[in-house]
């Protein structure tokens, strides 16, 4: 029986609220991969869908250019550097570090640490761009099982024409995603799970006002390996984002299309 296991469901149906971090997972080449590139492409839509979620935490990419002025679990204040109407200090930063527990039951508690770094650019004086460099680790138990996760990103924001209202944007960078999930109790249906996705973006075009197709182009490469239950997979590509929540992924010649809302692979 083939099972289609999705790492970044199966995470986040358990942790509600994360952050976002920048450390790079080393991804040898030496294992031979015995999950198949097709379900391999699954578990790296599953990551692109998980980090272009503002829900799933990180960057809200999709509302444009912003310093978060708040943290609390469900409320972001935002500087919008598009906006004529705003004022925002040119060079503005923001660099903190979070740190709670959240105990959900007797047997269920989360642990979030997060470092997070934001800073504003600017060009002849109008805001134009934004730097985001965080760091973060979040775990999570169960009664029956432990979730461990781990998201970066080191990335260069710039307005395509700043000083407008809603401007498109791009940006480049690593963002960096490690996941791993523990059942006390595994089995073929609910095996263990652990993942890690690296991918360098580049020149990725965001169209604020296109929701929820607001990423129209741009391209990355990625490696990433990992394992469901004994079997592995180690495998590095690229990925061309085709605008309509859609985007070709593209391992050792072999190319799935892959929709960035559901996760799903053709």
């Amino acid at each position: 029986m083939k099972h289609n296991y999705k790492i970044i469901a199966l995470l986040f149906a358990a942790i509600t609220a994360v952050y976002t971090s920048c450390h790079k997972l080393d991804v040898s080449q030496n294992n031979k991969s015995t999950v198949s590139k097709k379900e391999a492409s699954v578990q790296i839509a599953q990551s692109l869908a998980g980090i272009f979620n503002p829900e799933n935490g990180g960057f809200d990419f999709k509302n444009g250019l912003s310093i978060p002025s708040d943290f609390t679990m469900n409320k972001k204040g935002k500087i919008k550097i598009q906006s004529v109407n705003s004022t925002p200090q040119c060079g503005a930063k923001l660099d903190t570090t979070i740190s709670f527990n959240l105990d959900i039951s007797d047997t269920s508690k989360i642990d979030i640490w997060a470092k997070l770094n934001y800073e504003l650019l600017c060009t002849g004086g109008i805001p134009s761009g934004l730097t985001t460099r965080d760091s973060a680790v979040v775990s999570a138990v169960t009664g029956d099982s432990k979730f461990v996760i781990k998201m970066g990103e080191n990335l260069t924001l710039k307005s395509l024409n700043p000083g407008v209202v809603d401007a498109q944007y791009s940006f480049d960078g690593p963002v960096n995603y490690y996941a791993k999930v523990e059942y006390n109790k595994p089995t073929t249906a609910m095996p263990n799970i652990e993942g890690t996705f690296n991918y360098t973006f580049k020149s990725i075009i965001i169209d604020p006002k296109k929701d929820p197709d607001f990423i129209t182009g741009g391209s990355a490469t990625f490696a990433s390996k990992g394992s469901i239950g004994k079997n592995v997979w180690n495998y590095k590509g690229t990925i061309k984002f085709l605008g309509g929540h859609k985007a070709q992924i593209t391992i050792e010649g072999s190319v799935y299309t892959a929709d960035l809302i559901t996760g799903e692979v053709n």
